[in-house]
């Protein structure tokens, strides 16, 4: 709110340079950043995109999260980015949200909770007051998958951003009867994202 405040006052200034507060100062290409500033303020998405952020601790999950990338490609979703939330700092993870329109989230359970890694981000985004963004969600855990009710936990807090479909539940790893599910999630993200 405080950005679009801003933006409104400044309007019908001659800008010559931004300063922010953290980060570089801006002398050239201003427009470009004012545009940036007020489409995140906004919650809007840069792009039409598909981001799959998915954490792995035997690999299984990740082999989930791969296949549903090629069923996206394979419907003709050219803009899709994975970031293995393991290695990606959250930072870049972030703002990757902020770009995506889509975030397709691919997590594994880990002691009764929520992967340590997936769950840093996704409190890092209620931190941002994330919103305005369309999420979809694939839990995976040997005996008992948890991770899918406790992200649905973390999204009630992060209102309003749209769910899409059921959570997509996988026991230790995905099984030949649940690849049409998996197909289908492509098929519905395909859709939405056009």
């Amino acid at each position: 709110m405080q950005v679009q405040a801003l933006l409104k006052k400044a309007a019908g200034l001659d800008i010559q340079m931004i300063c922010p507060l953290h980060g570089p100062i801006w002398r050239e290409n201003l427009g470009y950043f004012i545009h940036k500033y007020d489409l995140w303020s906004k919650y809007e998405p840069e792009d039409k995109a598909i981001m799959i952020v998915y954490g792995s601790m035997y690999g299984h999950t990740e082999t989930a999260a791969t296949k549903l990338a090629v069923m996206l490609a394979d419907k003709g979703v050219r803009n899709i980015e994975m970031f293995d939330v393991s290695v990606t700092h959250v930072s870049y993870l972030v703002s990757e949200s902020f770009r995506c329109s889509h975030i397709v989230l691919v997590a594994p359970t880990y002691n009764g909770g929520l992967y340590p890694p997936m769950e840093t981000y996704l409190l890092d985004l209620q931190a941002h007051f994330f919103q305005g963004h369309t999420f979809a969600v694939v839990e995976n855990g040997s005996w008992a998958p948890m991770s899918g009710n406790i992200i649905q936990k973390i999204f009630a807090e992060m209102k309003p951003n749209a769910i899409l479909g059921n959570t997509l539940s996988i026991k230790s790893s995905l099984k030949e009867d649940q690849l049409q599910d998996l197909q289908n999630l492509a098929d519905d993200l395909a859709e939405n994202v056009k």
